[in-house]
């Protein structure tokens, strides 16, 4: 009853495997061979990897649109969205001289979709050590490790590309601007000065018109009343400041000029639009405009030269992407164990089940248990030339097995060294 109680100890697992060795050698033999086959038939996956450096400077130009920018979290969505755009993407697709011409429109999203999967974009705070510069690594997962290496080379080289693409449109851009607005005041200055001769030229006709008709009603007043009558006094004064006022006009507006017509007031005829002091003013604001444009173009120029070099400095490949070795998960040769280890367990579970599967007789014990009584045990006789046969018959599978877990070990060594 004890022995029923603490059940079959570790000897009778054995004894089970050794009464069943030819099944749990035929199951664990399997099993191995299913586990290593698996390993080397199951698609693998290469990882290629790039780490570059960017002046932090710069990449606050880059992102100045985003909310926060002292977030490390923030930077690095926020250029994972950059590069992991469709239009940047497709770039990179023409670059690695992918065909997207013979792909359809699903084709074409699929890829993409499986670039934006399988890529990842993630800063090293840590391995930077300057606080003007940050480190980003970008990671590609591939079956083929060629392509992945190429792709990690192709993106971050368009996203450099493009990035001093930008710069420079920027520096064009505003060169073309400011030669916009200074060729727009230019045209103002010329018309204001044009219409300031002009205006010029007809105040000195209304002053000339305007003298003469001074002087023949000075010379009226003066055949009925003397030079001190208050009204020859005052026009005589009148046609002093008028002559002082064309001797402040400049000479050739008034040279050659004809008297204007004039009106019952002595005015020139004619709508007045600006006065000549506000043509003045407009003159000199155009003027100082033009000249602050003029001297910004020559900066912008300067700007544009060096643009291209000063962004570039920005950039520097630290670790560039080389062909990927080594596929991720475990290594082989590691599995190969798992394997032999799987199929020593797994034989051994199979014949135990196997046993306990078989209802015959096996041991008195058994008979006990069923309440019925024991006569007497019957020796298994067996014959020599059985036994003599059956243990060739081990002697055989057993150096079969043994070649066989020799062969894995051996796998697993050149794996191992690999």
């Amino acid at each position: 009853m004890e022995d029923q109680q603490q059940g079959p100890d570790f000897s009778s697992y054995l004894k089970i495997i050794y009464k069943r060795r030819y099944s749990f050698l035929v199951a664990a033999a399997g099993i191995i061979a299913v586990v290593i086959a698996a390993g080397y038939l199951s698609p693998r996956s290469y990882e290629a990897s790039t780490t570059v450096s960017i002046e932090k400077n710069y990449l606050k130009e880059l992102m100045k649109d985003s909310a926060v920018m002292s977030s490390v979290d923030d930077r690095a969505q926020a250029l994972t969205v950059i590069m992991m755009s469709r239009s940047m993407l497709l770039k990179v697709m023409n670059d690695l001289s992918l065909d997207l011409s013979r792909m359809t429109e699903a084709e074409t999203e699929k890829t993409v979709k499986h670039f934006q999967r399988s890529t990842q974009i993630r800063f090293d705070i840590s391995r930077s050590s300057r606080r003007d510069m940050d480190l980003f690594t970008v990671s590609y997962r591939d079956r083929a490790p060629r392509f992945a290496r190429d792709y990690v080379t192709a993106l971050v080289k368009r996203y450099i590309i493009d990035s001093l693409s930008a710069k420079q449109e920027q520096a064009v851009g505003a060169s073309k601007f400011v030669m916009e607005q200074m060729d727009l005041y230019k045209e103002k200055l010329a018309r204001t000065e044009a219409d300031l001769a002009q205006r010029q030229k007809d105040q000195g006709a209304q002053y000339v018109a305007r003298l003469a008709v001074l002087k023949k009603k000075y010379d009226e007043l003066l055949v009925q009343y003397t030079e001190r009558h208050p009204e020859v006094v005052r026009v005589k004064a009148e046609m002093e400041s008028i002559k002082d006022k064309i001797k402040d006009l400049p000479s050739s507006e008034t040279e050659g000029v004809a008297p204007a017509k004039t009106g019952p007031a002595g005015t020139a005829t004619g709508s007045e639009k600006k006065s000549i002091a506000d043509l003045e003013r407009d003159r000199e604001a155009y003027k100082k405009i033009y000249e602050s444009f003029v001297a910004s173009l020559g900066k912008s120029e300067v700007s544009v030269k060096v643009e291209a070099q000063a962004t570039a400095d920005t950039f520097h490949i630290l670790d560039p992407a080389v062909l990927p070795i080594q596929s991720l998960g475990p290594a082989q040769w590691k599995i190969i164990l798992l394997g032999l280890l799987a199929g020593i367990a797994g034989g051994a579970g199979v014949v135990i089940v196997l046993d306990t599967m078989d209802r015959t007789i096996k041991n008195i014990s058994t008979l006990k248990g069923l309440g019925l009584s024991v006569i007497g045990v019957i020796p298994r006789i067996e014959n020599a030339e059985v036994v003599a046969l059956r243990k060739r018959k081990d002697a055989l599978i057993y150096g079969a097995a043994g070649v066989y877990v020799a062969g894995v070990v051996a796998l697993a060594a050149v794996e191992f060294l690999k």
